[in-house]
């Protein structure tokens, strides 16, 4: 019998522009009874990982940095570096990669006295590009999911220590982590995990089994607090640790390094835990895949070859996310242009480096993409990282032709001192309306998808099954729980993305009742179609000649309109609607305009007819947005609402309120229809 090497790792973090009072939770729930705990078995060693926006946070917990302190004298602690505001690295500029590990290893060095040889990889999303950069930066070794292994060819079951892996003749070691360990720890019996152990223990070999997984799973996750803490699970497992220390033995990362000898050279493949793998599909391949998986569960002969997708996925699943990683992208080109030329980094790279933070770019078991105000705490870095290059760079306003998106096609790009006006061909519509006084980006909605999970709750819904209990469960588990009832009223649809100056034709008998869900009937090309566009005297021209379909007849109609910045922040759009048929026309027609508000009010869901304008304060935000029109008009205003799972269940989210300025009119052959549309900000000062 061989004593087993065990290596208990935890990874605390909390996302850039999470609520002060969820970082405190954190505190209280989870990383502190953690501690207080691990303080009492003076004979476990563990590892740690704390985010640096979290340490940024801790380091006001005085007693806690402390024990930190201690433990790493003692020898039972190894803390780990990685990322500082916690970056999916692999999609990322590669000198930030550095620059993110380089901030973190210095905070770690600086503050606990002591050179960090790992690093954590965030979601453990890799790609093999990465190990020249870590090894660049300082890491021996990182710590991925036995299913990176089990991918390249490994038998998961058969995993018993470290590998080693290099690009371009860097070497770096890869500790595989346990799926069984992490599913089992804390939400097993404990004597599941040592009988566990006791098996592995059988094997005459070497046997080194690593459990590394979030920390808010011990307080923080729904009834865990209870189950770790108050019924005693994690000091009861601290004590069986210690009371079979003949079999198992808990060592730190570096221990291992230092005195076992990598098992072999390996080559792992794109990927993440195996969870990602489903979240990355498209909603109903997701489904498909999720009923294989059922199907196949007990099946350990195939489940190696079983993969979904990987982490780049999420930039083609959702426009939304895809916009904030480009943004982010070409701030990075800004700043590391200044850089270049001789600036220095240092306080540049804060707000570049804040707004990589992953939480905000994907969606999977966590709100993550569906909560507004990461996203918005993303926007709000990258912001400001821009106004630091526009004063640096002096730059002057002007409209910039640049395959943005990276779709094929060209958006102009509308850039000043005091605002960013982006605009997409498809629909000739803005999707990014920047306000860099208040660095927030007015157009930062989401759009409401069809997910995967919506089956899960409506067939939850019809069957009664769903539950508001807070009791234990894994965040894996299939358990249904809402936070609220008649979500089934909010699973409404877009089949556009939502923007602004997105040109509708509906049909006549359209009312503002069909709008919220989705129930209005589309009789133009427009909204889809492509746009002609150009740039005239500081003035972005787009039209496009497209169709309309009346009693399924088609009738050829043109639009023209011109968007114009304003010297103060925002933009006027000058429309006409020509009518190009032989035939005359009685039409609908509606422009629709996106706002990302900070909260919903009652102004958010009204209708008003012959008015010329409308107006929205925003005391959180300190703004105030007008919607005015040359020709007195209907208003429909109607908040957009998603609804998203969570760690504590189904959620409905505001995500921002669209406004439709609604014209009916007719036109005789060559005749034209035109009306003009200003949207102007006012800032003052946050409530």
């Amino acid at each position: 019998m061989k004593k087993i090497k065990f290596i208990f790792a935890v990874h605390n973090h909390q996302p850039v522009g999470n609520f002060e009072w969820v970082f405190q939770k954190g505190y209280d729930n989870a990383y502190k009874p953690f501690m207080d705990v691990m303080l009492k078995h003076k004979s476990i060693k563990w590892n740690l990982h704390a985010s640096g926006i979290l340490w940024d946070f801790l380091l006001s917990k005085k007693s806690y940095v402390s024990n930190i302190k201690k433990l790493i004298a003692k020898g039972n602690l190894e803390i780990l570096s990685g990322g500082y505001y916690e970056p999916i690295l692999s999609v990322i500029p590669q000198k930030d990669r550095i620059g993110q590990i380089n901030k973190l290893s210095q905070f770690i060095k600086n503050t606990f006295n002591c050179n960090p040889a790992g690093a954590w990889i965030a979601e453990r999303v890799w790609e093999p590009s990465l190990v020249k950069d870590l090894t660049d930066a300082g890491i021996k070794y990182v710590a991925l999911d036995d299913v990176h292994f089990s991918s390249s060819g490994l038998d998961v079951n058969s995993l018993r220590g470290y590998y080693t892996t290099e690009d371009h003749g860097a070497p770096l070691n890869v500790f595989p982590i346990s799926q069984k360990l992490r599913y089992f720890i804390p939400f097993h019996d404990v004597n599941v995990c040592i009988d566990y152990f006791k098996r592995m223990a059988q094997e005459d070999k070497e046997t080194v089994l690593v459990m590394a997984d979030d920390g808010e799973k011990f307080g923080m996750w729904p009834g865990t607090y209870k189950h770790v803490y108050e019924y005693g699970w994690l000091d009861k497992f601290l004590t069986a640790l210690e009371e079979n220390s003949d079999i198992v033995e808990t060592v730190t990362f570096s221990e291992v390094l230092n005195s076992i000898k990598p098992q072999d050279r390996i080559y792992l493949q794109t990927g993440s835990y195996f969870e990602m793998s489903e979240w990355t599909l498209p909603a109903q391949i997701q489904n498909n895949y999720d009923d294989f998986i059922r199907q196949n569960e007990n099946n350990d002969r195939f489940k190696p070859f079983i993969r979904g997708g990987f982490w780049r996925s999420f930039l083609s699943k959702y426009d939304e996310s895809n916009n904030m990683h480009k943004k982010m992208i070409r701030t990075s080109g800004k700043i590391n242009s200044l850089v270049e030329k001789g600036a220095s980094l240092s306080g540049l790279s804060d707000a570049l480096y804040a707004g990589q933070c992953n939480c905000a770019y994907w969606h999977g078991v966590f709100g993550g993409l569906y909560l507004p105000h990461l996203r918005n705490a993303v926007y709000e870095h990258l912001l400001k990282a821009e106004n630091i290059y526009n004063e640096s760079a002096q730059i002057k306003p002007l409209w910039h032709k640049s395959d943005f998106d990276c779709d094929g096609s060209d958006e102009f790009l509308y850039e000043s001192k005091i605002q960013n006006i982006y605009v997409r061909q498809t629909g000739g519509t803005i999707f990014e309306f920047d306000i860099l006084k208040k660095n927030y980006n007015l157009s930062n909605v989401l759009t409401r998808r069809y997910e995967g999970y919506h089956k899960k709750l409506k067939d939850a819904i019809y069957n009664n099954k769903v539950s508001d209990s807070q009791e234990l469960a894994s965040i894996h588990s299939d358990e249904i729980k809402v936070k609220e009832l008649g979500l089934e009223r909010h699973l409404n649809y877009d089949w556009y993305r939502k923007a602004s100056l997105v040109d509708h034709f509906f049909h006549n008998d359209t009312s503002y009742a069909d709008i919220y869900p989705v129930k209005f009937k589309e009789q133009g090309d427009f909204v889809l179609g492509r746009y002609e566009i150009g740039v005239k005297e500081g003035k972005l021209e787009l039209s496009r000649k497209g169709n309309i379909w009346i009693d399924g007849a088609s009738s050829k109609v043109e639009i023209q309109k011109i968007i114009t910045p304003l010297k103060k922040e925002g933009y006027e759009a000058a429309y006409k609607i020509i009518n190009n048929d032989a035939k005359s026309l009685d039409l609908t027609f509606a422009a629709e305009q996106v706002f990302a508000f900070s909260n919903k009010t009652l102004d958010d869901a009204a209708q008003a007819e012959n008015v010329f304008s409308w107006t929205r304060n925003d005391e959180n935000l300190g703004m105030s947005v007008t919607v005015s029109s040359s020709k007195k008009g209907v208003f429909w205003i109607t908040p957009i609402k998603t609804v998203s799972t969570s760690e504590n269940g189904y959620e409905k989210t505001y995500q921002g309120t669209a406004v439709f300025n609604v014209y009916k009119f007719s036109l005789k052959p060559g005749a034209e229809f035109g009306f003009t549309l200003t949207v102007s900000v006012k800032n003052g000062e946050k409530r």
